[in-house]
């Protein structure tokens, strides 16, 4: 999950002794990977155009469940899909992401690297798959590092629309068991969350993830809200061809840029943190480096007074594979 962190109290107040051994379930999911990844084939090409495509199936529960995925970065009406930086969209493609974060905090410093792979299953589910190193200078307890939990999360397309998406998701974190320098939680979390995908429009797009965050073991419940405004800009030769001959297996033309601003509210639920609420922005870009590489650049900042966070700034490489 691209957690909204209140503070570096996160950390620095978990600070509990592990063994270090890896845990039964952190294992049990890495070779999950591994066997989804054998077990299906890669993402098949499409052979329609998006003006002939035709078989958006809705709110219809009973299609496309076994249907073979489709590897694409134009949704069916020719509209550009852009990933945002928090916000998990509701389309699935085969991507490799790898985001580096610096934050900084009243209590110090947090770098972050992270680790994403999205995997299509089928044209309707997917999995997503993250592990992030986290680096911790804080003024009163050094520094610290390690990696932070590995999380799963399977995502399912509920509805599906040339101008409209809607999935499920439902991610799993679990320790790796790096918890002696409290980077990593010594408890499995649930994350069950929707994500929205809407075309407004002339290149103009919203994205939308609203959920909750339960910890098994301990009560701090939280409700997120994260949503991005984007706006893809090219040539008209290329927008007003868009729709007419982008596959959807064509690439995005290098050269796109796309605006993101982005908004992640987190309010606690039950625990130390019941009823604060903590709300941050992003305002970047995504540049289309070639078909199949994005970069994109972020900058972080504050929304409310309860906030920990002063300023940020995310980097990261999107790999189309």
């Amino acid at each position: 999950m691209k957690r909204n962190y209140a503070s570096l109290k996160r950390y620095v107040t978990r600070r509990e002794t592990a063994d270090g051994k890896i845990s039964l379930v952190f294992i049990s999911t890495t070779l999950l990977l591994v066997l989804a990844a054998c077990v299906y084939p890669a993402p098949v090409r499409a052979g329609e155009t998006h003006s002939e495509s035709s078989d958006v199936f809705g709110f219809d529960l009973d299609r496309g469940w076994l249907d073979p995925p489709v590897h694409s970065h134009f949704s069916k009406g020719g509209t550009p899909l852009i990933h945002s930086f928090r916000t998990e969209p509701a389309f699935t493609r085969r991507d490799f992401l790898f985001d580096y974060s610096f934050r900084n905090e009243k209590e110090g410093n947090v770098h972050e690297i992270e680790a994403e792979i999205e995997w299509p299953l089928s044209h309707r589910i997917g999995l997503i798959f993250e592990i992030p190193y986290v680096f911790v200078d804080t003024d009163d307890d050094g520094s610290v590092d390690g990696f932070g939990n590995f999380a799963v999360s399977p995502r399912l397309l509920l509805a599906e629309y040339e101008r409209f998406l809607l999935a499920f998701g439902l991610e799993v974190e679990t320790t790796t068991g790096e918890t002696e320098g409290g980077i990593a939680e010594d408890e499995v979390s649930l994350s069950p969350s929707f994500s929205t995908w809407v075309d407004l429009g002339d290149w103009w797009t919203i994205s939308a993830q609203s959920g909750f965050e339960y910890p098994v073991q301990s009560s701090d419940t939280r409700f997120f809200l994260r949503s991005a405004l984007i706006h893809t800009f090219g040539s008209d030769e290329i927008q007003n061809s868009s729709h007419m001959d982008h596959d959807q297996n064509d690439g995005l033309s290098p050269g796109l840029f796309s605006l993101i601003m982005e908004a992640d509210l987190a309010l606690g639920l039950s625990g130390p943190e019941d009823g604060d609420w903590f709300a941050e922005g992003i305002v970047g870009i995504s540049f289309d480096l070639s078909e199949n590489a994005d970069m994109r650049v972020g900058y972080q900042f504050p929304f409310s007074k309860s906030e920990q966070l002063y300023s940020g700034v995310t980097v990261g490489m999107i790999y189309h594979f």
